[in-house]
């Protein structure tokens, strides 16, 4: 009930945006993206304040190539998914979003823009020698509140015995994880991997993958904006743009 409350009070914030269609964000001259800037390197705060990233450049494209301006809405992703995009307060949301085909039913997705997984981060040495697949039952695992590895966890570990703590905000997972109070968070690969690359000696990636998935930019359901997405796309990986993308801001294995 508090997290809905949250959710609420963070909707009645952002600035109503009625723009659902491609002409309609032509016409006022603004995209507006909704982002959880807490997934670095795909949505994150610089040092200046400013909200960066992989998910940002590519948003930043596709306005461009709709010859409007990106205007960039911070929201919590408990309700940035889907309240902000189904309400038309954003017109667009991008946050290392999964596709999944229950959401799909509620909201209209780009093509995959980028193929992730769920994995388990534990603290540096694994010092509890957490292992997946394996015995799970009576260990305290971390996800964050309606992500994808909530749902898998729930699906796939909580039947095992695994305890799981919810989280609200993905850092303070990681704080629990370096404190003990966790044995491992459940997070997206590439963010597992910029957090050993920033911040070395502090967290390891433990056992398999929980689950694989595709990342897309989620639009009002039926928005002809998802094609105009997939258009940017499909431009930006035959000029070469979107693996330069990458290769600024995911660490390639």
């Amino acid at each position: 009930m508090l997290r809905s409350l949250l959710a609420l009070s963070a909707l009645l914030l952002i600035p109503t945006s009625l723009a659902t269609s491609v002409a309609e964000v032509k016409k006022k001259g603004v995209l507006v993206l909704g982002t959880d800037p807490t997934f670095q390197p795909f949505e994150f705060k610089g040092e200046d304040g400013s909200i960066q990233g992989f998910d940002i450049d590519i948003a930043k494209a596709v306005a461009k190539d709709l010859g409007v301006k990106l205007q960039i809405q911070a929201v919590g992703f408990g309700a940035l998914m889907p309240q902000s995009v189904t309400s038309g307060r954003v017109d667009m949301a991008m946050s290392a979003i999964t596709i999944t085909s229950e959401r799909a039913k509620v909201v209209s997705f780009s093509s995959p823009y980028y193929r992730s997984a769920q994995v388990f981060i534990v603290k540096a040495g694994n010092p509890s020698k957490f292992a997946w697949p394996a015995d799970v039952k009576n260990i305290n695992i971390g996800v964050q509140a309606t992500t994808t590895g909530q749902f898998a966890a729930n699906d796939t570990l909580k039947p095992k015995g695994a305890n799981l703590k919810v989280y609200d905000d993905f850092a303070a997972g990681l704080a629990d994880v370096q404190a003990g109070r966790i044995v491992a968070l459940i997070g997206d690969a590439p963010t597992v991997t910029d957090l050993k690359r920033r911040l070395p000696g502090q967290f390891d990636q433990a056992g398999k993958a929980l689950v694989a998935e595709d990342y897309g930019a989620v639009f009002k359901k039926g928005s002809d904006l998802a094609a105009a997405a997939d258009k940017t796309l499909a431009r930006m990986k035959k000029s070469g743009e979107y693996q330069k993308l990458l290769d600024k801001w995911i660490v390639q294995k």
